[in-house]
């Protein structure tokens, strides 16, 4: 399979419409972060491709690195700590160049001979990560559930203590 520049914009923009998806992916970012992945190298690096997808027990979601920003396989082993799953493939990301003169555009010929004008496109290679994050992981960190419950409970009043006895 051949990654595109439109896959990228269409996945940005799907989850910029919607707000839970949103939300979704920024738990999932912090599960990551409170991993300590982010320490290892390249990691930093990644685009969402596809995703927040929600099965019935997993989020899934997969992250792009451009050329040689592998991440580093040892990050991954924090996340298989903490029972997710991590695949790493190699794939191809294909981009239009920058048009600056006529010699970066391709002429297309329909066949109501009419023509299409594209910018030219390079490719090279990639990595795409497969992370499967456990949903009940990201339910635990959701809003803080400890800090929410901790905050709702009455405080005990200890001003009168001597008084009971």
């Amino acid at each position: 399979m051949t990654i595109s520049a439109q896959l990228l914009n269409d996945s940005i923009k799907k989850i910029s419409e919607t707000n839970s998806l949103l939300d979704m992916l920024l738990e999932f970012e912090k599960v990551i972060d409170d991993a300590d992945v982010y320490a290892y190298a390249n990691w930093n690096k990644g685009e969402v491709l596809e995703g927040p997808d929600l099965g019935r027990h997993f989020c899934t979601v997969k992250l792009l690195y451009k050329g040689k920003d592998m991440p580093d396989p040892e990050g991954a082993k924090r996340l298989l700590a903490l029972e997710c799953l991590v695949k790493y493939k190699k794939d191809t990301l294909i981009l239009p160049n920058k048009v600056r003169t006529f010699d970066d555009v391709e002429v297309d010929i329909r066949h109501d001979g009419s023509q299409r004008f594209k910018a030219k496109t390079t490719s090279q290679p990639c990595w795409v990560v497969e992370i499967k994050m456990p949903k009940a992981l990201i339910g635990n960190m959701k809003h803080g559930q400890d800090e929410i419950e901790t905050q709702g409970e009455p405080s005990a009043d200890l001003g009168n203590i001597d008084d009971i006895s």
